[in-house]
């Protein structure tokens, strides 16, 4: 069976002020089947590199991306009309609406006049963007630019998606609009490729969850099988400067900026707040999640 997405050992190196920095050390994922894979990292964990390699706009050091069976670095032609993109870093023609924006790059793309209009008009409804439509893009808000980016993209007949941060800057409310539009794209058999280092996002939407750090992938899976890596099943957040000897007996601490986090098994919560002189600290005290998950697997957590 042909996958959507197959990445093996993908390395590449920048050279910045005559020093070598590494932002992908051996990547490997895969989507092995139609699904909405988001990638979760930090900023820097080359995430973005990835997508531009995967969309042929960088060549790799070395390493391998094949897209339904074809190779992205040595056959970029035979991908080109398979794939989707949403850029990270995108700007729209400020005197063009996202209209005219949404409806000539459906022209470029070969669509006919009234095809590219019947996709327009779906876009601004599946969207929830018919107010601004026929707003110059000069006049919208970052969110409402960003919106025009990410239209552009979903507007295209592709068999996979690479969205590259497309909710950054948007508000709740329009955050889920685009969720809205990737769940129908999911639906119809496509593959969504999300990056993003919103935990409530990758919660939300993906089939499987890729977590990256340093350029490398940590671990692969469902939120479900993520979840179950962890050892604990109860987080107890406590502030720092605590008496850390006096927890490592009860289970794995984690240090964050403020926070000692403390993972444990529900049925001794009791135990340790009675022993560890934990009466007189306020602590919080919940079930592990997928913040945990990334804590764990690299050490911090997303916003450091």
């Amino acid at each position: 069976m042909v996958v959507p997405l197959l990445v093996k050992d993908l390395r590449k190196d920048y050279l910045v002020k005559g020093k070598v920095t590494s932002a992908l050390r051996g990547l490997s994922l895969t989507a092995s089947r139609p699904m909405i894979l988001s990638i979760l990292g930090r900023n820097g964990s080359g995430k973005t590199t990835f997508v531009k390699i995967a969309t042929g706009q960088l060549i790799p050091g070395s390493g391998t991306v094949e897209i339904f069976g074809h190779d992205v670095i040595s056959s970029p032609a035979s991908v080109k009309g398979l794939i989707s993109l949403v850029p990270q870093e995108c700007r729209p023609w400020g005197h063009m609406t996202p209209r005219e924006h949404i409806y000539h790059y459906q022209r470029i793309l070969g669509n006919s006049r009234e095809g590219a209009r019947d996709r327009v008009q779906f876009i601004s409804d599946m969207l929830r963007i018919g107010s601004f439509m026929d707003t110059e893009a000069v006049n919208l808000s970052g969110g409402q630019r960003q919106l025009i980016v990410v239209g552009m993209s979903l507007s295209a007949e592709a068999d996979i998606y690479f969205l590259d941060e497309p909710t950054i800057g948007l508000d709740v409310i329009t955050r889920k609009n685009v969720w809205e539009g990737i769940r129908y794209f999911r639906k119809l058999g496509k593959t969504i490729v999300l990056t993003t280092h919103y935990l409530d996002e990758a919660s939300a939407l993906s089939d499987e969850i890729a977590v990256v750090s340093e350029g490398r992938l940590l671990a692969q899976g469902t939120l479900q099988q993520l979840q179950n890596m962890l050892d604990y099943n109860t987080r107890i957040r406590i502030p720092a400067g605590f008496a850390k000897g006096s927890l490592e007996p009860y289970g794995k601490v984690v240090s964050e900026s403020q926070y000692e986090i403390l993972y444990t098994d529900e049925k001794r919560v009791e135990e340790i707040i009675l022993s560890a002189g934990l009466l007189k600290t306020r602590i919080e005290i919940g079930p592990v999640g997928l913040d945990d998950v990334f804590i764990s697997l690299v050490g911090g957590s997303i916003e450091d």
